[in-house]
This record gives C-alpha cells, structure tokens and sequence, in this order.
C-alpha cells in the first residue's frame, strides 16, 4: 500500500526468500551484532555503537536492527544462526549500497524542494489519512519523519538513475526486431469476439427483451441502454474484446458459436439471464511488429537499466572506503 522501499530494493527482495524470518529475530541479531561489533571496535577503530563505516561515516547497529524488523515482521520462519548472519549481512550491504547512492546523488546536486517533497508524500500515502498512516509506521517501527526522509531519498536515487544511468542505455532497432522474432508466443493472439449484452433478472423479461431485437428490429445497444442490470449498460451493453478463458464458461459457450451480428437465445448463468450479440470477430494471428515496438521497447530498456544499475553499484562499491564489522568485505 505504501512504497517503503526504492526501485533498488528490487535487487535484494530477490534474493531474500532463502531467508525467511521472523521479527522476533531482529532481537536475536542485535545480541548478534552487539557481540560481532564488540569484537572488532578494537581491531577497526570503530565506533562501538557502529555496524560499518562508509568513507567514514557510520551505519549504526539500531539502524541496522530496525531494518531487520521492518523487512522482516511478515515472516513466521525461524532461521539457523548462519542463515540470520547471511540476511543480517545482506540487509547491512544494501543499507551500504543505498547510503552510497544518496552520497552520489547530493555531489550531482539531485534535491527535492518542499513542493515536490508534498507531492511524493501524497502520491505514497494515496487517500490515508496521516493519523493512520502514523499508525501503519509505527507498527513497521518508524516514525513519520523517517518515513518522510526515506521516500525522499528513495526519489532522490531514482532521479540519479534518470540523470546518470538512463541516458547511457542504447536500444537498436536490430535489438527491437530481434526479440520480435525470438520471443513469437507473447504476440501470439488467440481468437477473439467482441461482445454486447442484455442482462436481465428473469425469463419473461429476457424474452420480451429478446422480441424486440428479433422481430422489432430495435438497436441492441439502445435496449441495452434503456432495460439491462449489467453495468454495461450504459455503454450500450459492450463488454469489449475477450478471448477464450477469460470470461465465464458460459459466456464462451456461446457467444464462440455466434456469427456477427446474431442475437442468441436468452442464456441463463448465474449473473442473471443474458442475450448476446457477436459485434466483432477477430482471428488468432501474430500482433504486428510496429503495435508491440513500444512494449518491446520499455521492456528491453528496463533490462538494460537493471543491469547497468547494478554495474554502477558495484563501481560505486569498489570506490569506497568500507568496513564491515560482522563479515569481511
């Protein structure tokens, strides 16, 4: 309901599921890092209170702890030590990575002013009130301006990832047509109708409904308009375009045998007694590649900024000066 994490996150919540655990055991991994932290302050110089240090600047063991707590108060699964060592490491890097990419963003200059900071804050918490979303957060172990700080450093890094890495992604016209062809089966198009209906509560009235249509010759969609219960019924009884499987069975049924323009036999399903009309039939075939270009497109680009967002993580890893005090770098 409410975006906690940025697009970044992404990479991590992947890889998360081989470690199920529950909340209780952010306790257990404070006593962890308490301990893995008293034993090298001595040998790294840091700060006792400190998880790691980032070109100087600590990450602290509450912050650390609280992180465990948020991602992890939806799990029931007790881990092994060495599995709640492995996840406590992974969360303590990612925390690292996101730190490093906030530093990157204030040396381009990338800030929020308070108009755009209102306008994140409306588009994350939607039509909930702020004494409920306080309530929400401080169930997830968070305040209101922590929530505020982390949504904007989540827009912040996005605004980098535009700015630094989007401009550097290239996509060929031999890459577009390439996966056209490789990828057949998604714009692979099975048969389809496009439908209108009367629905109505019983026999007698789905059968008069059904007179004025074939010996009437009255407009479908005016009847529709003016005596069907369905919804559609303003838009002249036009359900739209489905293929087969995605409406009810007895939808299928009929309106598959149905030539256009005929009207069927009143049919009764569980909704209530219809009449269709077959207004459109459209044959299984291959989507052209010029209506699928931009799919294909935005789907290759979201690839190749994934990949290029990791290598820029990665670089940005290699660059730092960074201690970890429960795992060796």
């Amino acid at each position: 309901m409410i975006a906690l994490y940025s697009m970044f996150w992404k990479i991590f919540h992947q890889k998360r599921s081989a470690f199920f655990i529950m909340a209780g055991v952010a306790l257990f991994l404070g006593g962890l890092l308490a301990l893995s932290s008293g034993c090298s302050e001595k040998k790294a110089g840091v700060p006792e209170q400190a998880a790691a240090r980032v070109n100087g600047e600590s990450i602290l063991k509450k912050d650390l702890e609280r992180e465990m707590f948020q991602v992890n108060k939806d799990f029931s699964a007790h881990p092994s030590p060495e599995d709640a060592r492995k996840f406590s490491a992974e969360i303590l890097r990612q925390m690292i990575r996101k730190r490093l990419l906030i530093r990157e963003a204030e040396k381009n200059g990338i800030d929020l002013t308070p108009e755009q900071i209102q306008q994140v804050v409306t588009e994350q918490k939607g039509d909930i009130s702020k004494e409920d979303l306080e309530k929400i957060l401080q169930e997830a172990g968070m305040t209101y301006q922590e929530w505020m700080n982390r949504i904007k450093d989540d827009r912040r890094i996005e605004t980098l990832i535009h700015q630094v890495i989007d401009p550097k992604i290239r996509i060929t016209e031999e890459e577009l047509a390439a996966y056209y062809q490789n990828h057949p089966d998604e714009f692979t198009l099975p048969e389809r109708v496009r439908v209108r209906q009367i629905v109505l509560p019983n026999q007698k009235d789905a059968e008069k409904a059904r007179e004025r249509l074939v010996h009437g010759g009255e407009d479908f969609g005016l009847v529709a308009h003016e005596v069907s219960l369905s919804p559609d019924a303003d838009l002249g009884g036009d359900i739209g375009i489905f293929s087969r499987g995605q409406m009810p069975p007895d939808f299928d049924k009929v309106c598959f045998t149905l030539q256009v323009g005929e009207i069927s036999p009143v049919v009764k399903t569980p909704y209530g007694y219809h009449i269709f009309r077959v207004e459109e039939r459209l044959p299984a075939g291959k989507t052209l590649f010029k209506e699928v270009r931009k799919i294909i497109y935005s789907k290759l680009f979201s690839e190749k900024r994934e990949q290029a967002f990791m290598v820029y993580q990665k670089d940005l890893w290699n660059r730092a000066e960074i201690t970890l005090l429960n795992e060796k770098r």
